[in-house]
């Protein structure tokens, strides 16, 4: 039979409210809310956990400044118990906290805190489950050396700032980097290491400033090992927030920590001050583009694992093949494709075949729901082959040039309501013929899976590969405003 949860003290609630003041209220949220239990019994200040993970976190990065609460609280024979206790948590939401437990508003003596939805932690991702491919090879060795090198190692390619689209896995390497340094036992004094949102790193900001505890903020911050900081563009247009970022970026470099950045954009194309740009390039930066084929076929695998079922290796491929954006695309694809298993007839067979692939296919149409222009298709065709309209409205015979004519013709039947006579005036030719048969060689080549040489990449690319990026690219652009 679970246990119940003591009731709350005075003391408790004032220990809560001192913890959350001074670690802020979003990692108070995170890990003093729905997954542990804080209770004060005489002298010793009881923290119980849900899982080993959680305890491991809160002993590395709370526990020096939760001794000092409690010294100030208790007296100085106070003491902290961190354990493991999952039988509390089993009561689930039987069991309500109050507005003081939860310390949601972090004011402490404004007493107008009213009870908030639970929230629920989203599990922290780890290096150990981040696909490798050619797409992030370069970022994921960034950060495992950013993570795993010795303290003692002075260059380690801090700052790292990564970037990339949304989706490709950045806000994955950068909680993973954290929990590997946490793991290993990098930092001193604690293993402090911290991931944070700039969103985040904002309000905090703001709420020290507004509540005169700016100190507090700036030592909590500076006295970190590692620092990583997720969505840095949001501080964009931020100058009060910008500075204050800067100088902590400055005191965590003069005092050997490290620090991880990531963003959509390079830094270099981000609208801040040189002085805040001119600090993300001093270490390493590495781009993160979208998965590659055999990435994603790996990727569709491992999430199609964690949802209870398996792929069949030509449904692994189908699904890769249509999901070539960001890996939040494959993961939409495969909760559908989890849908369908169970309403399928043989929902209780572990592995899905590419019947089911193909059914979800039909279901989602794959296709762009905004008109597709020409326009769009020539612009994305000849910027991925480096192919300028002169060219491609010339009479040249370059393997590029061709291939690029071939592909605007073959999308611009696929994607637009354009004749052949129309694409071939598009194109600067005076025969529709050409058109088709630019058209049947596109065709025959998909089918036969063709290698290609784009003469831009190191290796060798698969037409359908490329096929499957421009579609990616056409449909992107088509919803842009």
């Amino acid at each position: 039979m679970p246990l119940s949860p003591p009731a709350p003290t005075a003391a408790t609630r004032r220990i809560s409210r001192c913890l959350a003041e001074c670690i802020g209220d979003r990692s108070y949220d995170m890990w003093f809310g729905d997954t542990t239990r804080l209770h004060v019994e005489g002298e010793c200040v009881q923290v119980a956990t849900n899982t080993k993970f959680v305890a491991t976190w809160i002993a590395s990065n709370f526990l020096g400044d939760l001794d000092r609460i409690a010294r100030e609280a208790l007296g100085e024979r106070a003491r902290v118990d961190v354990r493991v206790a999952p039988d509390l948590f089993e009561i689930g939401a039987a069991v309500s906290q109050t507005p003081d437990e939860r310390c949601s508003n972090g004011h402490g003596g404004r007493g107008q805190a009213t009870a908030s939805p639970a929230r629920h932690r989203v599990p922290v991702r780890q290096l150990a489950d981040f696909v490798v491919g050619h797409s992030n090879r370069l970022a994921f060795s960034a950060a495992s050396r950013i993570a795993q090198e010795p303290a003692t190692a002075s260059d380690v390619g801090s700052p790292l700032f990564l970037h990339g689209e949304c989706g490709v896995g950045k806000t994955h390497l950068l909680q993973g980097t954290v929990h590997r340094f946490t793991e290993l036992g990098r930092g001193t004094e604690g293993n402090r290491a911290c991931y944070l949102t700039a969103e985040q790193f904002t309000n905090e900001y703001i709420h020290a400033v507004r509540n005169n505890t700016l100190q507090r903020f700036r030592r909590r911050m500076r006295q970190l090992e590692l620092l990583a900081i997720d969505d840095v563009h949001f501080l964009l247009n931020k100058v009060a927030t910008q500075k204050e970022f800067l100088h902590t970026i400055d005191a965590i470099s003069l005092a050997g920590a490290r620090l991880v950045l990531a963003s959509d954009e390079h830094p270099r194309q981000l609208g801040f001050s040189e002085a805040l740009r001119s600090r993300f390039v001093a270490g390493m930066v590495a781009s993160i583009e979208r998965p590659d084929l055999s990435t994603r076929i790996t990727l569709a695998r491992k999430l199609a694992e964690e949802r209870g079922f398996s792929l069949t290796t030509a449904a692994a491929e189908a699904l890769a093949a249509r999901c070539t954006g960001s890996v939040r695309e494959l993961q939409g694809a495969l909760n559908k494709l989890a849908a369908l298993r169970q309403l399928a007839a043989g929902s209780s067979e572990a592995e899905v075949g590419l019947v089911l692939v193909e059914q979800l296919s039909t279901v989602a149409r794959w296709r762009p729901k905004t008109p597709v222009r020409i326009d769009m298709i020539v612009d994305q065709v000849c910027a991925r082959l480096v192919v300028n309209r002169a060219q491609l409205l010339g009479s040249g015979r370059h393997q590029r040039v061709v291939l690029a004519r071939g592909l605007i013709a073959f999308l611009g039947r696929e994607l637009t309501t354009r004749s052949y006579p129309e694409l071939a005036r598009c194109l600067g030719r005076r025969h529709h013929s050409t058109i088709h048969t630019a058209v049947r060689r596109i065709k025959r080549q998909l089918a036969e899976h063709r290698l290609i040489d784009v003469g831009l990449d190191t290796k060798t690319l698969s037409i359908n590969e490329l096929a499957d990026q421009l579609r990616h690219s056409i449909m992107r652009a088509a919803r842009s405003p």
